[in-house]
């Protein structure tokens, strides 16, 4: 049995932990489940008995490891497990079922301590395991996609965006996976309404990946609003959406 890996991944202000295991050769399967909250939302199983079959060893079971984490990671970061009113839904394929959920057989419930399948990520699950440590198993994974890592954007204090009145915010880019600083990104924010769509803000992130954002919102007409705050650079876009109210 190989030792599995344990990762959290932050997205759209949630925290998905993956959890990905090898249940040894009597069950030879590799398992990973998706938590959110200490809750499984849902889950992932490769069997690899033809791979034993045909001379496979240890390394082999790895890698087959290691690209079932990073898949699960990718539809993370993809919006797979997106739903459309903001909340979080199951992809289809990773739907939990009694193929796919560990006490769904007595058999695998006499592999479980607690006869039950987990109710959470552990407490204790180390950050790396095996050969590479999972930091570096995901950056291999986004040098192989070759595609942008997804950027987070923080604002201090929270913003508040109500017409008339003015907005005096710092904003800081990072990328999501590595947390470094997205520096030199371009920052626009427009008002959008029925009406049009009005420029408020232009700016950049300099070296730390900072930007202070100040101006005066533009009286509204009458309708909803939103203020459009939208990063981009060479890692990557992004954008973030605020309501707008008027003022009493």
């Amino acid at each position: 049995m190989i030792t599995g890996y344990n990762t959290d991944v932050k997205h759209r202000d949630r925290v998905f932990h993956i959890q990905t295991e090898d249940r040894g050769e009597l069950h030879p399967y590799i398992e990973s489940f998706v938590y959110v909250g200490g809750e499984i939302l849902g889950g992932k199983r490769t069997p690899y008995e033809d791979s034993l079959r045909n001379g496979g060893d240890d390394r082999v079971l790895r890698d087959l490891m290691e690209q079932q984490h990073r898949t699960v990671i990718a539809s993370i970061r993809d919006g797979r497990f997106d739903a459309p009113d903001g909340s979080v839904r199951i992809p289809a394929e990773m739907t939990l079922s009694a193929r796919a959920v560990p006490s769904a057989s007595a058999g695998e419930l006499r592999d479980s301590p607690s006869g039950r399948a987990p109710a959470g990520p552990p407490s204790d699950s180390p950050r790396s395991a095996g050969d590479r440590t999972l930091d570096q198993v995901i950056l291999d994974y986004l040098a192989a996609e070759e595609g942008p890592e997804q950027i987070d954007l923080t604002f201090s204090p929270t913003p508040e965006f109500v017409a008339g009145r003015r907005i005096d915010v710092r904003l800081r880019a990072e990328l999501a996976l590595s947390r470094r600083p997205v520096a030199g990104a371009s920052v626009r924010i427009r008002v959008l309404s029925a009406a049009k769509a009005v420029p408020v803000f232009q700016g950049r992130t300099g070296p730390d990946g900072a930007c202070a954002i100040a101006f005066l919102m533009p009286q509204i007409p009458a309708g909803a609003a939103a203020a459009v705050v939208r990063l981009t650079s060479p890692s990557g876009s992004t954008e973030v959406q605020y309501p707008v109210r008027r003022s009493v």
